[in-house]
């Protein structure tokens, strides 16, 4: 094991927590008027020491590190990275706030994840500096704080491709090929940063103020669940807004892959590809159920509009994991509660900043098991297994499948620890808990619903399902090897 690169690796990830928090003390100094940012000030000072120093004192001993980097490395860094950046940003929770550890790490890790969800019952009297860390932490945390130095140090030569796929889930969709990782690293970049303009623009022509549109930009384009107002996107009451929030949640939902395959005008790969049609499909279809569900009745057309733009709004909010609200849906009926449960298991599309299984996984395990029981009859046939126009080999079908093993594993061994730490917590809130941590969603159902909030949960709780959200966020792998003694030996 090469310690040396990954302290230097950790270096850079804490960098950019720091640079990250410098942003927010730029935003608390530009509204130091305010008594609340002249208190949160020196808390802003301190976390920006606190990173800058943690970062440097793993730089130094590391800076002559070797810049080979083999899988167990890679694995180990991303893992790693993403547990010291939630812990060093929870910093500012705890400063500001002086909130228990185990709350400031819930957030902080619901922020950086991109989960959304939140122990705040009552946020709106934050200081501006941290409602906007709180946002903020969700754009660093979509784009993968691993993508920022890939893109950035072109020493890793091929360790760069293995950092990128070990915290990637491109693969899982066929997307980017990795031959020239750091050009593609780059390209992401500037497809994230053209679309976070472009959704700031539009919600602020839209109505929100510079200030609202830059956060909700960030949960958007993120597909994150945080917002400036506790009864979320519903605080506006405009369907402009909606439809122009749902639009760029569903681009959040989109692999970067295919997004690089539009801007280049290749539009054959687009056409080709299952996994977005189906995505699409998806869409179209539940948010058909769901209005058919919940369908006022031919009142007047205002009413049938609103509960059509809820039906799409909510669909595409919790298939791309995103879990913003534009209504309070969990008074709507159990039929359509199911449907958004079943969305929160699929999740978007693998490559893109949303959470969940991926729908490119879901599509291949249906086709696998198509395949299995036809072979029950015929089992001498023949028949492949495509996925956006290629060949599965029996590789990647395993790792398909070992992946929703894994998921449903951990899902059912996740129920029964939350029960055993929640006694009362309802059946739904607790399978609802568990799943949106996995599946980085945010919204729940029940006392975790999208008006509700995790404040109620024991210290012990909050930390368990933050891990959960960190396993969720990175698929499981680059968590669990570092409890594998094996990965830690030498000539392994």
């Amino acid at each position: 094991m090469n310690y040396s690169i990954i302290l230097k690796m950790l270096s850079m990830v804490l960098g950019i927590m720091a640079m990250a928090f410098s942003l927010c003390a730029g935003i608390c100094a530009a509204y130091s008027k305010s008594p609340l940012e002249a208190e949160a000030m020196p808390s802003w000072i301190c976390s920006v020491a606190l990173a800058a120093l943690l970062a440097l004192a793993f730089y130094l001993p590391s800076r002559n590190a070797p810049s080979k980097l083999y899988k167990k490395e890679a694995m180990c860094i991303v893992g790693l990275a993403w547990i010291f950046a939630s812990l060093i940003g929870s910093m500012p929770y705890i400063l500001i706030l002086n909130c228990p550890f185990s709350t400031a790490f819930f957030e902080s890790t619901s922020g950086l994840t991109t989960t959304g969800s939140s122990v705040f019952g009552s946020f709106e009297d934050f200081p501006r500096s941290l409602m906007f860390w709180r946002c903020f932490s969700h754009w660093i945390g979509g784009l993968g704080v691993l993508v920022f130095f890939v893109a950035i140090l072109s020493f890793l030569g091929f360790g760069g491709r293995i950092l990128y796929a070990s915290e990637s889930s491109t693969n899982a969709g066929g997307g980017l090929e990795t031959a020239r990782i750091q050009s593609g690293a780059f390209s992401i970049l500037f497809i994230y940063l053209a679309i976070s303009a472009l959704c700031l623009a539009v919600f602020r022509f839209c109505g929100m103020g510079w200030f609202d549109g830059m956060c909700h930009m960030f949960s958007a384009v993120s597909t994150g669940g945080f917002s400036v107002y506790e009864n979320s996107i519903a605080h506006y009451g405009s369907n402009l807004i909606y439809w122009a929030v749902t639009l760029f949640m569903f681009i959040g939902g989109v692999s970067f892959a295919l997004m690089i395959y539009i801007a280049r005008g290749d539009f054959h790969k687009v056409m080709r590809n299952t996994e977005f049609w189906t995505y699409v499909t998806l869409i179209l279809a539940f948010s058909a159920l769901i209005f058919a569900i919940i369908f006022p009745g031919f009142s007047n057309s205002s009413a049938v509009f609103d509960s059509f733009t809820n039906a799409v709004f909510q669909t595409v909010s919790i298939i791309t994991t995103t879990g913003l609200s534009s209504c309070p849906y969990q008074l709507w009926p159990q039929a359509a509660l199911v449907l958004l449960l079943i969305l929160t298991l699929i999740g978007g599309c693998a490559g893109s900043t949303s959470g969940g299984i991926k729908v490119s996984r879901f599509v291949a395990a249906l086709r696998i098991t198509r395949r299995s029981v036809e072979k029950s009859f015929r089992p001498w046939v023949v028949r492949n297994v495509f996925l956006n126009g290629k060949n599965l080999n029996d590789s990647e079908t395993d790792s398909i499948l070992s992946y929703i093993a894994i998921y449903s594993l951990a899902a059912l061994a996740s129920f029964a620890v939350l029960a055993l730490c929640e006694t009362e917590l309802s059946l739904t809130a607790c399978i609802s808990s568990v799943l949106t941590s996995l599946s980085n969603v945010g919204a729940g159902f029940a006392e975790v619903g999208p008006d509700k909030n995790y404040g109620f949960m024991s210290p012990l709780s909050k930390i368990f399902l933050s891990m959960l959200m960190i396993m969720g966020r990175l698929e499981f792998y680059a968590i669990l090897v570092l409890f594998m003694p094996s990965l830690w030996k030498k000539f392994q």
